[in-house]
């Protein structure tokens, strides 16, 4: 059987939830013992299937990396291709002590500018030798309580050893983590947080619901729309900026928001408002607005390829909708009673079910790291949607970031 690769991407945060950088890891996702992988052609055909959705970039834009990958496929040649490899940590485990030839290739990738990570903190005699060329730790929340974390990361901090707490899955476990003082965390938290309890919706979000619910009606009309956003002057000049930014390629500027509709249609305008409201909110980390594009625009390539191609505006929403119990701190079963959406979305959302409902669990669990939930469908197919989602989720923040 062929081995088949899949590059998951997990953002790396700082206390303030501010973006560090990727976490990129490299997985076999099918069921192929890695030791038989013969790695010189599969490697070859993955790297033209990366280079093909735009290259390295389009997963990382620009950010620092730390990459996972089978120790193997741990060479010089074959790391992701960056301008700079000073932005690259390599990370490895203990088991590559006594491996001579992972360590012959790990020595290469050091004397190009790029870091070793250690993942795995133990205190044992192997993980004090890897320290030796370390410059970063990776300590797993579920091997060490938050008391126990800091005392390590005190302790690393005096070697001059940077540390990255991961599996921080809920806004309690972040809360707790964050007093131990790493330079840096990760977990699927900070792709779709957990929140504490149910919490009611605020005023704000309350208000926010209701526009969100207004501009996705079905049956709103031409001048209702320009009415209902114009009212609205600092997301109005921030959606005509975004808009008229050079990588949206508009040959002409649009002054006012009639001559966006009339230009780009209702449907687009409708999702650069949407896209502008959730960047309003503040107090969630900014990696959620991509987390929400990648997964609307996975879901709409994965309605193409599954032959649903008339339902594509429908998965599109249902991905970007997805992150609303993120975004607005409430349980989505509230949320999707107060939107103007379909059963089959509304059911997509709460409880992942039907055709959209799938592919929503897919995507969610990729963002985990699973590439085992797959339930049947095609892996090429869904990492080419990944990866074609990823980049055009860059160029469209492009957009957003100039307003």
């Amino acid at each position: 059987m062929q081995a088949q690769l899949f590059l998951n991407k997990q953002p790396v945060l700082n206390s303030q939830q501010k973006l560090s950088g990727y976490h990129l890891s490299l997985e076999v996702a099918n069921e192929v013992d890695p030791t038989t992988i013969e790695w010189d052609g599969v490697m070859d055909a993955f790297c033209k299937r990366v280079a093909e959705h735009d290259g390295m970039n389009a997963l990382i834009n620009g950010q620092p990396v730390f990459y996972r990958a089978p120790v193997d496929v741990v060479k010089l040649d074959w790391l992701p291709k960056m301008d700079n490899l000073s932005l690259m940590t390599v990370e490895v485990d203990k088991t590559v002590i006594g491996n001579k030839e992972a360590l012959t290739a790990l020595k290469e990738i050091i004397a190009s500018g790029a870091k070793v990570a250690v993942v795995g903190y133990e205190n044992s005699e192997e993980f004090k030798k890897l320290l030796t060329i370390a410059k970063v730790v990776k300590i797993d929340a579920k091997d060490f309580d938050a008391d126990k974390a800091k005392t390590i990361v005190a302790a690393l901090r005096i070697q001059q050893v940077s540390t990255v707490i991961t599996g921080i899955e809920t806004e309690e476990q972040f809360e707790a983590y964050v007093t131990a003082g790493a330079d840096n965390y990760q977990g699927y938290f900070f792709t779709n947080p957990v929140i504490s309890g149910e919490k009611e919706l605020s005023g704000n979000r309350l208000a926010m619901l209701k526009l969100l619910a207004e501009v996705n009606d079905p049956d709103i009309e031409f001048d209702k729309i320009v009415q209902t956003v114009g009212s609205d002057v600092g997301l109005t000049h921030k959606l005509l900026s975004a808009i008229n930014h050079p990588s949206n390629n508009i040959p002409q500027v649009v002054e006012t928001l009639k001559d966006a509709v009339n230009y780009m249609g209702l449907k687009r305008l409708k999702f650069w408002v949407n896209m502008m409201m959730l960047s309003e909110i503040t107090d969630v980390p900014k990696e959620l607005l991509t987390t929400a594009l990648v997964r609307a625009k996975f879901m709409e390539d994965m309605a193409e390829k599954q032959g649903k191609a008339t339902e594509k505006d429908r998965y599109f929403m249902t991905g970007m909708f997805s992150t609303l119990n993120a975004f607005l701190k409430a349980s989505m079963f509230d949320i999707v009673d107060q939107l103007p959406l379909s059963k089959e979305v509304k059911e997509a959302l709460v409880d992942h079910s039907g055709d959209m409902g799938k592919s929503l669990f897919v995507i969610g669990s990729l963002e985990r790291g699973d590439t085992s939930m797959m339930g049947g469908m095609d892996i090429m197919q869904v990492s080419s949607a990944y990866m074609s989602a990823n980049s055009w989720a860059n160029k469209t923040l492009k957009g957003l970031e100039a307003a």
